[in-house]
């Protein structure tokens, strides 16, 4: 059998929605709402569903459904949107990716009941980078908890995301955060992305992890997930270094991109991979592709 590099292409097919607006309680070092500024803000129930039925109509494949949190690292209107997912799903055929934050065995149940496809869950293994960082109410524990509640819950796509030099581009936890994923679920997909220091943050003037580092996280990832698709994720540095990340993450053992690179793209081919291009996110299980692959627009 080929082996196969995908490549995925959110916009249009699969865009963003901030179940939050632009409102978060966290005020991330990294991130500072930055984010949630792409995205578009829905926070009453019915414009939600009214939103994705024009979503449907459109052509859409599935959205992202994201958002800020409260000092808990919950995400803010999650629990009282769910009876519109659930709505949304009777009335459409959208896939439906939740970035869940932390969620306990209720939340999770309730989650599941409501449909959503796909719970992502970025997992950080260290206690200083969460109160350092995020500085809120949890420790790696949490994420611990939220891992197995959702796998107990039954959630059947479970897709943990790792931050490769979230505290100030160093390493710290990331190995641990993996080993909190084994011993907590089975996940669909693994997700790595890679901080990006961003304008505006209090982070802007720190130095990405070297390309050492993120090689050695991958790695490491496909050596404790063998069987699993590695994927890089959006959220990574752009500009500088970005072929250099993208080259070194398809040598550690990454099938998956999001929006790679021409020349990331044209070394794939070169080294006998079968390119596939999907409109959709890069935590898309493969059984849910629905030949999804089309013709799309390559970014330079």
């Amino acid at each position: 059998m080929k082996k196969v590099f995908r490549c995925y292409y959110v916009w249009p097919k699969f865009p963003s929605i901030s179940m939050s607006g632009n409102i978060c309680k966290l005020n991330c070092k990294h991130c500072n709402q930055t984010y949630l500024n792409d995205m578009v803000g829905i926070t009453n129930s019915n414009k939600l569903v009214e939103e994705c039925i024009k979503l449907s109509e459109k052509g859409c494949f599935g959205f992202l459904l994201s958002g800020g949190c409260d000092k808990n690292g919950r995400m803010l209107n999650l629990k009282k949107l769910l009876p519109a997912i659930n709505k949304i799903k009777k009335e459409t055929n959208l896939i439906i990716k939740l970035h869940a934050g932390l969620v306990d065995k209720n939340l999770a149940e309730d989650i599941v009941s409501a449909g959503v496809d796909i719970a992502s869950v970025e997992v950080v293994g260290s206690n200083e980078s969460i109160k350092e960082i995020f500085n809120f109410n949890a420790t790696t524990k949490s994420y611990k908890n939220t891992l197995e509640n959702l796998e107990f819950a039954g959630m059947k796509y479970i897709v943990p995301h790792i931050c490769i030099g979230l505290h100030k581009g160093k390493l710290k936890g990331e190995f641990k955060a993996l080993k909190m994923i084994k011993n907590s679920c089975d996940p669909s997909v693994l997700v790595m992305i890679i901080f990006r220091p961003t304008k505006g943050t209090v982070l802007e003037k720190c130095e990405i992890s070297n390309l050492e580092d993120i090689s050695s996280v991958i790695k490491e990832t496909k050596n404790k997930f063998p069987k699993k698709d590695v994927s890089l994720g959006c959220i990574r540095p752009r500009s500088k270094y970005r072929d250099e990340i993208e080259i070194i993450a398809l040598d550690a053992g990454v099938t998956r991109m999001e929006i790679p690179s021409r020349k990331t793209i044209e070394i794939a081919k070169k080294r006998g991979y079968l390119i596939k291009n999907i409109n959709a996110c890069c935590a898309l299980p493969e059984d849910l592709e629905c030949n999804q692959e089309r013709d799309v627009t390559i970014p330079p």
